[in-house]
């Protein structure tokens, strides 16, 4: 049998996921597997366990959790084991973007799998962070984190729970006050009042709002997305129907713009800064300069 470690968070999501039902789904697929709960301490210990494989049973702050223990861990082959993610959690945007399925069992987990490099951004001219996973970002989704955090309230239903977080996500967008931003990707310079800047690593972002379509975390390359001041209306109305079900024949594509490469400079005129699922905390207009380093992680997807 292959040696396996299993990384649970068992408030994921609903919370439905119990210790004994995921390590019996993961022991049917043939494996022998040591079991670590995100809420004890020691659980990064995992890393002394030489396993063939991780599974991460959990939403993607507890994916997030996994990746910085593995990228900052002294034994620097830990970040080459493959790692399957259980998607458990509430939006579950890493799994979305690398199309695992959501609903995952033993004889899912026997099948022949394929190894997808996924690349990360590495952070300087701060303090607080060295790399993000997901993205980074200013305006109205660290303004959503803010909120969300300070009017934290636990639902247990994953759908009710993205309803809320969308309802938030439209005041916020009513009344944000657009900022300026500078910003240089690999060679071309940006400058305007947005709403939105985010340099995404993934296709989602937030209440699994399909922010950029054509992100590939192994390809070497970010995608900035930006939304502008003047289509602040356009961007309620979508998220308005976004909310109710309805067609939107107005696309997210019309409201944003896309950019493509290796290397950005941001500069904010804001406050609102996030990295990933974190605020960045007393941000005063630095530059901040981030770089792909690619293929640093390995996820198993669908062959």
């Amino acid at each position: 049998m292959k040696k396996a470690v299993l990384i649970h968070n068992p408030t994921a999501g609903s919370g439905e996921h119990e210790k004994a039902e995921v390590k019996k789904m993961i022991t049917s697929a043939d494996y022998d597997v040591t079991y670590f709960s995100t809420d004890q301490p020691g659980w990064q210990e995992f890393t002394s366990k030489d396993p063939e494989i991780i599974f991460v049973a959990g939403g993607d702050g507890t994916v997030q959790k996994l990746a910085q223990t593995l990228l900052i861990s002294k034994n620097a082959e830990v970040s080459k084991i493959p790692v399957q993610i259980l998607p458990f959690g509430t939006a579950n945007n890493i799994a979305h973007t690398l199309e695992i399925p959501s609903e995952i069992n033993s004889e899912n987990l026997k099948k022949e799998k394929q190894v997808k490099s996924f690349d990360i951004g590495q952070i300087s001219g701060i303090d607080s962070f060295d790399f993000f996973i997901e993205g980074m970002g200013f305006g109205i989704f660290p303004k959503l984190i803010r909120e969300m955090e300070k009017n934290e309230v636990e639902i247990e239903d994953p759908d009710k729970e993205l309803r809320v977080i969308l309802m938030n996500l439209i005041e916020i967008v009513k009344d944000f006050e657009a900022k300026e931003a500078e910003i240089i990707i690999d060679d071309e310079a940006i400058k305007a009042n947005f709403l939105l800047v985010e340099l995404l690593n993934i296709k989602f972002i937030g209440p699994q709002f399909y922010l950029a379509p054509e992100a590939d975390p192994g390809d070497g390359k970010f995608d900035l997305v930006v939304i502008p001041e003047e289509n602040r209306a356009l961007l309620v109305q979508y998220l308005e129907d976004l909310l109710q079900g309805r067609k939107n024949e107005t696309s997210l594509r019309s409201l944003s713009k896309t950019y493509r490469g290796k290397k950005a400079v941001l500069q904010w005129k804001g406050e609102e800064v996030h990295v990933d699922d974190d605020l960045l905390k007393h941000y005063k207009n630095e530059k901040i300069v981030v770089e792909v380093d690619p293929g640093r992680l390995q996820f198993l997807v669908e062959d």
